[in-house]
């Protein structure tokens, strides 16, 4: 069993060390299944707190994902091809454009990989980025 942090004075997680210990004390407390308002309970509620602010300051979202990549996720989740994603898009051309992020969606493109790949509109927009206003492979 890994070393528990000692939160006798309580603190924050104050680095990589302390997060990777928390999260590792957290699967060993959800292995074991503790009945709520129990020790183990409790204190699995504590790290989990901890945890979710140091990723938030550490690991923000939309540091993580952008469109292409949530694309990208998705095609390989369904053992897709960008062939399948130049048609949905329009073309090579386009496909090739969004991919290297010089361009931005259409609304029918987004359409498109929301009902072909399952991704809901809001991630195939980086934050504050409208839909590209072309109306471009409007009849594919």
């Amino acid at each position: 069993m890994a070393e528990l942090l000692d939160f006798t004075k309580p603190h924050v997680l104050r680095n990589e060390a302390e997060y990777t210990a928390a999260v590792a004390e957290i699967d060993q407390l959800l292995d074991l299944d503790p009945p709520p308002h129990s020790e183990a309970y409790e204190r699995l509620e504590f790290l989990s707190v901890l945890v979710h602010a140091y990723e938030e300051t550490h690991f923000p979202l939309e540091q993580l994902t952008t469109p292409q990549d949530v694309v990208t996720f998705m095609l390989e989740q369904k053992g897709l091809s960008q062939t399948d994603l130049a048609q949905w898009l329009g073309g090579e051309s386009p496909m090739l454009a969004f991919l290297q992020g010089t361009e931005s969606l259409s609304l029918p493109q987004i359409e498109r990989l929301r009902v072909h790949l399952g991704i809901p509109a809001d991630l195939l927009l980086s934050p504050g980025e409208a839909p590209n206003k072309r109306l471009q492979g409007d009849g594919k």
